[in-house]
């Protein structure tokens, strides 16, 4: 006999792919924000290395001759290698960012800008892959209640396999000879939801920083100011739409898959 055009196998390997797809999102999702998180504390005024650079200012204090070892003067030149190699590095990664495998940097005052368009195409990729993962879901579900023609034995077969490959999802587990029941913390399953909401939370920092810093940048350029704080605004609507958008497919997500447990249980 022939082939079908398209198995079962076929509906598994798509919903397997698309929820790959979607947990590939959500890794590159969080290293966006730990990246701008990390431009983000690095222009604090209380950051590390602007009080490495306050430290240092005595070449006779304590950080110095930890550093160096011995006792220094204005005019040693240790000390003034020394400080002028702080100050380099804070200059280098405190006012700007560089851009690894595409070789540019962008002022600090940008990652409002730049982090928020990444964000927001990020989230718009995930909310895409959530709505394709939802759909391979549905189809694959439905095709298995079709050719399981209501033997429910084949269907929860069905149902372990496809539930055993799920990372971020945390189906219904049971095995009914040994009594074992999969167990579902509700940390675990909130958790990866509320990656949804990382973007905003760290952008709505960087939001605040802006707002509060806009005496500094006034003095440097008060068009791109009042340019900064538009769009930052805006941006940041965006980000909070398009990631309770994706926390409710995320939902949705688990909610198919209680129902089609109920199903099998029924």
């Amino acid at each position: 006999m022939d082939r079908p055009i398209v198995e079962l196998r076929d509906f598994i390997a798509a919903s397997v792919w698309s929820a790959r797809r979607t947990r590939t999102l959500m890794t590159i999702l969080v290293v966006a924000c730990v990246l701008a998180f990390g431009g983000f504390l690095n222009s604090l005024s209380s950051s590390w290395m602007l009080q490495r650079i306050k430290a240092a200012g005595d070449p006779a204090g304590a950080y110095v001759v930890g550093k160096l070892g011995v006792a220094t003067a204005l005019d040693d030149p240790r000390y003034d290698a020394f400080y002028n190699a702080l100050v380099k590095s804070y200059i280098d990664n405190a006012m700007s960012i560089d851009v690894p495998f595409f070789g540019v940097a962008f002022d600090i005052n940008d990652l409002g800008l730049l982090g928020g368009i990444s964000f927001v195409t990020v989230l718009v990729l995930m909310r895409f892959s959530l709505r394709t993962e939802i759909v391979s879901l549905r189809l694959a579900f439905k095709a298995a209640a079709r050719d399981a023609q209501g033997d429910r034995e084949q269907l929860e077969r069905f149902y372990d396999l496809l539930a055993s490959q799920q990372v971020f999802t945390l189906p219904h587990m049971r095995d009914a000879s040994p009594g074992w029941m999969g167990r579902r913390p509700w940390l675990l399953r909130v958790g990866p939801k509320l990656t949804c909401f990382l973007p905003l939370a760290v952008y709505t920092l960087v939001a605040v920083n802006d707002f509060l810093s806009q005496g500094v940048a006034n003095s440097i350029s008060p068009l791109h100011t009042r340019l900064l704080l538009a769009y930052t605004a805006v941006i940041w609507v965006v980000i909070g739409v398009l990631s309770a958008w994706c926390f409710r497919r995320l939902v949705e997500i688990d909610r198919l898959w209680d129902d089609y447990w109920s199903r099998i249980q029924e």
